[in-house]
């Protein structure tokens, strides 16, 4: 066999493969999983400019203990469905879309950490929300590290509680050392467009789509949940990607985050390949020794989308009521 014969078929094979892995997950579904990956009733928007001259939009709702979630890189407010459902009839739940991601829009500062820390805090006193029990993911929970560190003072008034999901301390390649981690990380970065918009994979519906991001799953995963993923990755402007990459690449707080005083606690899947556990170990050990670690067994890198009620419990035993509310 030539060479070239060899490499055709080769891809032939390969495409084959895909073409079967594909078509196994859009046949999969979970009856109790699936209904809640849409928004509940009884959402309310709110649009609240940023310092720089941008807009963050934060869905909410229900009344009671304050819970804000903050979704991770290329994800929207919408990801969180399942905990508006679960939580919303009991406390007041608010999700945002990080700025430059689905209806908030970036201002002259891009997406950067640091201000989407300063939104944060802008957002939670535009919203008269104090001890919430904030949930970060991802990105999302290096927002939140960020805002433990340049906003000390807001953080400690208006966080009763930081929990930190499927995140890190540092930049991914101290610490994913196994090859399967690293081959999945670059790939990743060359997909969302962390190697420059030229590289940058469109995400369009169809078998390698499929495939490529139900690694971000751990042992279950819908066919609903991952085209859930895809559109908001194929929704993501290229820009706002470009900047977003290169803030979680240069992040690291891991010698600045313990002094806070603020209590918080590590949620990890023993199956995500993108911050597996030894990221989460090491955020607990930078937060300091009385934090708490959650290490969830088959769950990967889409905790909230993966096993929400599991969440859910862990954030309503943290929450807390505001002084002066039944």
């Amino acid at each position: 066999m030539t060479a070239g014969a060899m490499a055709a078929a080769m891809a032939t094979a390969g495409a084959l493969a895909v073409k079967a892995r594909g078509n196994s997950i859009a046949a999969t579904t979970d009856d109790r999983l699936d209904p809640l990956l849409s928004p509940p009733e009884g959402i309310e928007h709110h649009r609240i400019p940023t310092f720089d001259g941008g807009t963050v939009h934060v869905a909410e709702r229900g009344s009671g203990p304050a819970v804000v979630l903050l979704h991770g890189v290329t994800l929207q407010w919408d990801v969180w469905s399942p905990l508006l459902a679960l939580l919303g009839d009991d406390h007041r739940v608010l999700a945002w879309d990080m700025r430059g991601h689905g209806e908030s829009q970036a201002g002259d500062e891009g997406v950067s950490l640091q201000a989407v820390g300063t939104d944060l805090v802008t957002a939670l006193s535009h919203l008269d929300v104090d001890s919430a029990v904030v949930v970060g993911h991802s990105m999302g929970g290096m927002a939140l590290g960020r805002t433990y560190v340049d906003h000390r003072a807001a953080a400690q008034r208006r966080i009763a509680h930081g929990m930190f999901l499927a995140t890190s301390a540092a930049p991914m390649h101290p610490v994913a050392h196994d090859p399967d981690t690293i081959r999945h990380e670059a790939a990743v970065l060359v997909a969302t467009g962390g190697m420059g918009n030229r590289f940058r994979y469109g995400w369009p519906e169809g078998n390698l789509s499929r495939v490529i991001l139900r690694r971000a799953f751990g042992v279950d995963a819908t066919a609903a949940a991952v085209e859930q993923l895809r559109q908001m990755m194929a929704d993501m402007a290229p820009d706002s990607l470009t900047d977003a990459s290169h803030a979680i690449v240069k992040h690291d707080i891991r010698d600045t985050v313990g002094a806070s005083g603020i209590e918080s606690s590590v949620v990890t899947g023993t199956l995500d390949r993108l911050t597996p556990p030894r990221h989460g170990r090491m955020l607990a050990d930078s937060l300091g020794a009385q934090t708490e670690l959650h290490i969830l067994e088959g769950i990967g890198h889409q905790v909230m989308q993966e096993d929400p009620w599991t969440l859910a419990d862990l954030i309503r035993e943290r929450a807390v009521t505001p002084s002066g509310v039944g």
